[in-house]
């Protein structure tokens, strides 16, 4: 496996447990990080992931709305300012070895063009099925393979080398897929009058956050792995799942007052202290004089 070298091994359930507890209660890790995490990259060319990222993100919003987003272009424009903003800041938090933007957009890209397998699976499989919505069970696995595929490539997993990185690019992910959904919500909201345009763009923004929170805590644990291990597993994507997806589902079936009012300064506050703590964690390994040149 790629730079598993010198890594140890980081039990399944430990990573679940941890998971669970850093949503809980974010703290740092005990555990020293690999030593594959400070080897020196071999510089790469990333020029067509940016361009994926275009061809992703156009793709997504062609699929799902036709030219209806070009016609309404203002409402686009405003669904997906929030989830970007909310993404400048994470990217922004990454102190001492910045992700290459080429890598960010495409997961971003890759977020916005998932969204359409999502809704097919959903209307196919669970509602159909179930009688209910599965987007948290649907919606989760896809956007957090966008970031699977970056820990689980031969050259790029060199890449994502902590759990601040696995946040950021499952960051990227979620802002990608809460920017088509905006357009979606924010167009139906203002032709079916339920509620005006600033009102209808102010709840899609704030509300933007929850699938960035949810697919950065899914990212958190697939970055954990990496730092502690030296190398990525297939299952490094389950623990920050196992957390991802009920909060996800719990917003679906609350009612608004509490979704907005309760669990999404939850989701704000819990991200902020697992940023923090990333932070504290980077500057604890000696980041910032070791931090690898990306």
């Amino acid at each position: 496996m790629p730079g598993s070298e010198g890594g140890r091994e980081v039990p399944l359930k430990y990573l679940v447990v941890e998971a669970i507890n850093s949503v809980l209660s974010p703290s740092l890790v005990e555990q020293p990080p690999s030593e594959a995490v400070y080897e020196r990259r071999q510089p790469s060319s990333l020029r067509k992931y940016a361009l994926m990222a275009v061809v992703f993100l156009l793709g997504g919003m062609l699929l799902c709305f036709g030219e209806l987003w070009i016609q309404y272009l203002g409402f686009s424009i405003a669904g997906f300012t929030a989830p970007i903003l909310y993404l400048i800041w994470m990217f922004r938090s990454d102190r001492y070895e910045k992700e290459p933007l080429s890598l960010v957009a495409y997961t971003f890209g890759w977020g916005a063009l998932c969204a359409i397998f999502a809704s097919m699976l959903n209307e196919t499989v669970f509602i159909p099925l179930l009688g209910v919505s599965g987007a948290a069970f649907v919606e989760e696995p896809l956007k957090i393979a966008g970031v699977y595929w970056i820990a689980m490539h031969k050259v790029y997993e060199a890449e994502l080398n902590d759990h601040l990185d696995g946040m950021i690019y499952g960051a990227a992910v979620g802002a990608g897929f809460a920017g088509l959904e905006n357009f979606a919500y924010i167009y139906a909201m203002i032709v079916n009058q339920e509620v005006s345009t600033w009102s209808a763009i102010a709840l899609r923004s704030a509300a933007s956050l929850n699938h960035i929170a949810w697919s950065a805590i899914a990212g958190r644990s697939i970055g954990l792995a990496e730092v502690l291990r030296g190398y990525s597993k297939h299952t490094d994507v389950l623990p920050g799942l196992v957390v991802a997806i009920p909060l996800h589902f719990l917003w679906n079936y609350v009612s608004p007052i509490i979704a907005l009012f309760i669990l999404l300064p939850f989701n704000l506050f819990t991200i902020f202290r697992m940023v923090t703590a990333a932070q504290r964690d980077e500057y604890n390994w000696s980041y910032e004089t070791r931090a690898p040149i990306e």
